[in-house]
């Protein structure tokens, strides 16, 4: 059998050569860690906009392989707490802010959980072009929608309103059959992806302007419902 990696090289090639992803440099997302993401009894999916650096030799899971989000002050601490949340039975906001010195370095092992994942995988700028990224989406979305069917997730967290209407404007092609978009009794909209029995959440960037204990909160507790 192929393993997640062989195949998400396979699938970085042809979006590489993607007309969509000639007016810039492609930037693959990484490997996953295929030990601990088989093991992992929640498997995540974190969807976030674009790479913000022009780097030809960045790389997002070398990024946190080499815990650059140690150096990080605004999108990583954020989804450092979400991920811990998710991951380790939804604990109480105060005690992962408690917590939170250990947490960070307890990061390195746990985010090997996670997928860490960008819809678009050119460079942007320091503040995504939502028009940019739906067009790329439109484009090149049978390659994300291939992606997540290889790294076959049970949670995908789409950090953006932008990110989870892509897609589910890319479900619709497929079929209404293909997924049910729904909506939790505190709000959350999310989509159950009958194909991969994966359930994709719709939520804000890490960076919008929310309280931290506020969006953490409301984050576990809705997650909650849904699992």
């Amino acid at each position: 059998m192929i393993n997640i990696n062989s195949q998400l090289d396979d699938l970085f090639e042809q979006w590489k050569m993607h007309s969509a992803c000639g007016e810039g440099i492609f930037i693959p997302d990484g490997h996953v860690n295929e030990e601990a993401w088989s093991g992992a009894e929640l498997k995540v999916v974190v969807l976030l906009k674009e790479v913000n650096s022009s780097d030809s030799g960045w790389n997002l899971q070398q990024f946190v392989r080499e815990k650059g989000y140690f150096k990080e002050s605004s999108t990583w601490p954020t989804l450092i707490r979400w991920t811990y949340g998710i991951l380790h039975g939804f604990p109480e906001y105060q005690e992962v802010e408690r917590r939170y010195a250990e947490i960070k370095e307890e990061a390195d092992a746990f985010f090997r959980k996670v997928y860490f994942a960008n819809v678009k995988k050119i460079a942007g700028g320091s503040q995504a072009n939502h028009t940019s990224i739906e067009r790329h989406m439109q484009e090149t979305g049978e390659l994300l929608l291939k992606q997540i069917r290889i790294v076959n997730p049970d949670l995908v967290l789409c950090c953006g309103d932008v990110i989870f209407q892509g897609v589910h404007d890319l479900l619709k092609r497929e079929g209404p059959w293909s997924f049910e978009l729904r909506q939790t009794s505190g709000g959350l909209e999310y989509i159950r992806w009958a194909d991969t029995q994966t359930v994709i959440i719709r939520y804000h960037h890490p960076n919008a302007y929310y309280p931290r204990a506020m969006s953490y909160t409301y984050l576990m507790r809705e997650i909650q419902k849904i699992l």
